[in-house]
């Protein structure tokens, strides 16, 4: 595992490589933050550990742009005491976990031991996960109406064209395999193609294809998504950033029912279900002059509006359940469900994410669940339990009111020595961080 040490005290950063270097990792240490970051993209850590006051720029900035070049990069916060509330800022912003000077460096070692753990286990998953998810989930009035629709498309005879429209995450593709899969075309192929992972100078050549000698790199004639997709569904997610000079031929390639190749002047022929997908507000982009409004109304024929799950909450215990099921099953284990008082904090909780967020929390929470009792409170992330929620929901509980002024006792009693207050209330290190940042104790 390549893991990164940025601090500016040289005696940190030489026990921290040591340390760490004799448990078999690969380590690379600088002293500022503009250095850590230009060592960051250079060697493409897994882990980083991030002092919280550098030279330049700040621990805050570093983990914002760490986060920003890869998200799935696993950040522990070192800082002072006097610096703690900057560390639970950290951990709102997506650190993994943080640690006050002078530290224990076995404590350090068992966290990036576990969160070592968890990359390798997330690879397994990925590496693993190879089933195509058709299944959409929900008994809200959305998702019933959803469903209705994807039955009457599934049936027809002759292609036609959908638009899903959605926020990131609420699952557009799932609800375009449902349309292929449970239809008259679910022998023929699902093509899909997203339009902003595709640089624009490359998105025709991807759609149409093209004929040996096309352009200077065309060795050989190459079949475009298109052809592909014949008798199936073309699935085009983020339609919004296809090019414009692109959206006309895709707009007569739906009327006509044919297209070329590129450097090709013969016409083939072409039919096949073209759902689309997008996050954005297409009559904006229309209005702003990024989207033909031709082709909008081309591709509106079926319109399909996933609500966030925001507004579907009573969707998510339904989701969870299945969530944990599918984790369950690839993870070997027998998580027995989720409790009561779980499900009510992820129904408070704004999922900004959506669909996918809550699949990554629950991948999350079974990965380091290590008995089979039910998901509870407890083994909930810190950002989930520290969301900002109504003010009138379960504000006056005597109960957390007795648990958040007997942390606050412990913690003043012991200086707020995390690791003593967590010995003498029997509990975790992670725990009482995150019933610290549950209750805003400062």
């Amino acid at each position: 595992m390549k893991i990164l040490i940025i601090d500016d005290e040289k005696s940190i950063r030489f026990s921290l490589q040591i340390s760490l270097g004799k448990m078999g990792h690969e380590i690379f240490v600088a002293e500022t933050g503009e250095e850590g970051l230009e060592d960051f993209r250079k060697y493409n850590p897994e882990i980083a550990i991030v002092d919280i006051k550098l030279p330049g720029i700040d621990g805050i900035q570093v983990l914002q742009e760490i986060k920003k070049y890869k998200k799935e990069c696993l950040v522990i916060m070192i800082t002072y005491l006097s610096e703690v509330r900057l560390a639970v800022e950290a951990m709102k912003m997506g650190a993994y976990d943080y640690f006050t000077k002078p530290f224990d460096l076995d404590e350090i070692k068992d966290t990036v031991n576990q969160a070592a753990n968890y990359l390798m286990i997330k690879r397994q998953i990925e590496k693993s996960d190879n089933s195509l998810n058709t299944d959409l989930i929900g008994r809200s009035k959305a998702i019933s109406e959803i469903k209705e629709v994807i039955k009457k498309i599934s049936n027809l005879n002759f292609s036609t064209t959908v638009l899903i429209i959605g926020e990131s995450g609420t699952g557009k593709e799932v609800i375009a395999r449902a349309i292929h899969y449970s239809g008259v075309r679910a022998k023929r192929p699902f093509i899909a193609l997203n339009c902003a992972a595709i640089p624009k100078t490359l998105q025709e050549s991807e759609l149409f294809g093209y004929e040996k000698g096309a352009f200077s790199d065309a060795k050989v004639s190459k079949k475009g998504m298109i052809e592909e997709a014949d008798g199936g569904t073309l699935f085009l997610d983020e339609i919004a950033d296809m090019d414009l000079s692109l959206q006309a031929k895709l707009l007569r390639t739906i009327q006509e029912k044919t297209f070329r190749r590129l450097g090709s002047n013969k016409e083939k022929t072409f039919d096949a279900h073209i759902v689309c997908a997008t996050n954005k507000d297409l009559l904006k982009e229309i209005k702003e002059g990024r989207f033909r409004e031709d082709l909008f109304y081309r591709l509106n024929v079926v319109p399909i509006n996933i609500p966030p799950l925001r507004e579907r909450i009573e969707d998510i215990e339904l989701l969870a359940v299945e969530f944990i099921k599918i984790y369950n099953n690839k993870l070997n284990k027998n998580v027995a469900g989720i409790s009561s008082g779980a499900i009510e904090i992820l129904k408070r909780y704004k999922w900004p994410g959506n669909v996918r967020e809550m699949k990554n929390l629950i991948e999350r929470v079974m990965i380091f669940k290590e008995d089979s009792t039910d998901i509870c409170e407890d083994d909930l992330p810190l950002e989930i339990l520290t969301q900002d929620v109504d003010e009138d929901y379960d504000k006056n509980l005597n109960l957390e009111n007795v648990e958040r002024e007997a942390i606050l006792t412990s913690l003043e009693k012991n200086s707020w020595n995390i690791s003593r207050t967590a010995e003498e209330l029997g509990i975790s290190r992670l725990t009482l961080r995150r019933k610290i940042k549950r209750y805003n104790i400062k």
